[in-house]
């Protein structure tokens, strides 16, 4: 399992929502990196974040990664289906590839 900060950072995508809502999705760099994914698991479903917070465990055809927050926030809301399909995460799409929003309180 890789825990990196440098990488978990490359492995994601960020993207603004309605005001002040942050959405943080699986990038490309993670699906190289990974491989089909086989499993996710969430570290944490809701509440206040810190910068490297370890958020999920990402288990790909390859290797595995431990994801960490890009940046400190509160999580409003996750995409709970990637525990049942963890397929999502492999190819782009921002309806289905996302992993959780979040609010700089």
């Amino acid at each position: 399992m890789i825990d990196k900060p440098e990488l978990s950072a490359t492995a994601l995508w960020l993207a603004p929502q309605e005001a002040g809502v942050i959405r943080i999705g699986f990038a490309d760099d993670g699906r190289e990196l990974l491989g089909p994914v086989t499993q996710v698991a969430w570290l944490v479903k809701s509440g206040n974040l810190e910068l490297g917070t370890p958020f999920m465990t990402v288990k790909g055809a390859k290797d595995g990664l431990v994801l960490r927050t890009p940046f400190a926030g509160r999580i409003v809301r996750i995409n709970t289906g990637l525990v049942d399909h963890p397929e999502w995460l492999d190819h782009r799409n921002d309806e289905l590839d996302w992993l959780f929003d979040v609010v700089d309180d």
